[in-house]
């Protein structure tokens, strides 16, 4: 056992010194820092700066630059299209809205050297849209009361409950924080697996079919020491987490007073959220990724050189991407689909499936433990067919090819 820490321990410290784990932890925050300062600049360096509001009726002019002046830089002196067009042709304003009205019909044109873009679009259509619908009220003569009353939305709520010893219980789970937690769950694993199985492959094959491993093997044993190096790159992934969860959980201090976090929790519980990531979601993580990292590992057994491990794990992702495929585009729309039932008790699928089944509350207690206990039993069972296949393979000197090397070792265990 001290052998196998030992690898373990070598294992994790080369991997965590690493360049390209600091670079893997830092990635998410520079994106998050780019995503708001790309978000800080484009509303800085905007397109159209300052525009004109024309019109030959002077109240409906008025209005429109009430309306729109909350999002637009509007030049309030210029009042007609002559005037627009040569503060345009003088660089003054990006460009003018011209609007009209006729037969109690709004219409607005805009002239403008750039494009409005979608968002500065939509702003201007809900501004005109208000106008109209104060002409449409005064051409019907309604009452304030009445477009109210017009404009109500209906309610829909949706309680969710379950047959407890023959009487319906209603669920207390918050099914928004769940799903928020199901789906981060799922894309946490998608991107950690993609991330590590190229370097789980790669630091298994790194001393096969050399010199090295000979030595290394005369004081341990092939199957401690890939248990070791599986080890190592599991301690460096759970690393990454804990270093990502610190940080929520420090973000979350330093945001929680912010108006947009106040109304994000408004609506989704911060509770709810902890207990959807700590309970079985997290298990179905880690027992996720420990598979697809003995799995990754096996196919990194099977090659002689580490410049082939590239290739080795191609399987791998085609794996993780046909496994998460069904999540990605049925999780929201059609949990209860067949097909997400099926595979949340299969294997390398049913961690990607059974966090979204367990936050949209569709799954019982013993179906978790049924599928969790397949995930264990699978991920046991690879490990040691693994160990098995390394230790045949691990002083193989040779070019052959994956499938080669796999035919060889079955045939030698049959």
């Amino acid at each position: 056992m001290n052998k196998f820490w030992v690898v373990a321990l070598e294992t994790y410290k080369k991997n965590v010194k690493s360049l390209s784990f600091v670079m893997m932890v830092l990635a998410p925050f520079v994106l998050i820092l780019f995503s708001i300062g790309s978000g800080y600049i484009s509303t800085k360096l905007d397109p159209v700066n300052e525009i004109a509001i024309v019109s030959q009726e002077k109240t409906l002019r008025e209005a429109v630059i009430l309306t729109a002046q909350q999002e637009f830089d509007i030049n309030k002196s210029i009042d007609s299209v002559d005037e627009a067009k040569v503060a345009m042709e003088a660089e003054e304003i990006d460009g003018y809205l011209e609007v009209s009205v006729a037969d109690h019909q709004l219409k607005g044109e805009y002239t403008g050297f750039e494009t409005l873009g979608v968002d500065k679009e939509q702003q201007l259509f809900e501004a005109l849209n208000g106008i109209q619908l104060a002409l449409n009220t005064k051409k019907l003569g309604l009452s304030e009361g009445q477009v109210a009353e017009l404009l109500s939305h209906p309610e829909l709520s949706e309680n969710q409950v379950s047959l407890k010893n023959g009487v319906l219980v209603k669920s207390e789970n918050d099914r928004k924080a769940l799903i928020l937690v199901g789906f981060f769950i799922v894309l946490a694993m998608y991107m950690i697996v993609l991330l590590y199985a190229s370097i789980t492959a790669q630091e298994v094959a790194s001393e096969k079919g050399t010199r090295i491993m000979e030595v290394i093997l005369s004081s341990t044993t092939a199957a401690k020491h890939f248990y070791g190096k599986i080890m190592g790159i599991f301690l460096v992934i759970l690393t990454q987490v804990l270093i990502y969860l610190l940080s929520g959980i420090v973000g979350y201090i330093l945001a929680k007073d912010m108006p947009m976090v106040k109304s994000f929790l408004a609506n989704v519980s911060m509770g709810e959220l902890v207990r959807g990531i700590l309970g079985y979601n997290l298990l179905y993580l880690l027992f996720g990724v420990l598979i697809y990292t003995i799995l990754s590992a096996f196919t990194g057994s099977l090659v002689s050189k580490s410049e082939d491990a590239a290739k080795a794990v191609t399987p791998v992702t085609y794996l993780i991407m046909i496994a998460s495929l069904p999540t990605m585009l049925l999780g929201l729309s059609s949990p209860n689909n067949i097909l997400i039932r099926v595979f949340s008790y299969v294997p390398f699928f049913s961690s990607f499936s059974m966090p979204i089944r367990i936050a949209n509350g569709n799954v019982t207690i013993p179906e978790i433990l049924i599928s969790l206990g397949l995930l264990v039993l699978a991920s046991v069972l690879l490990l040691k067919f693994s160990a098995k296949v390394y230790k045949s393979t691990v002083l193989i000197y040779s070019d052959k090819s994956m499938m080669q090397v796999f035919k060889g070792v079955y045939n030698k265990s049959c």
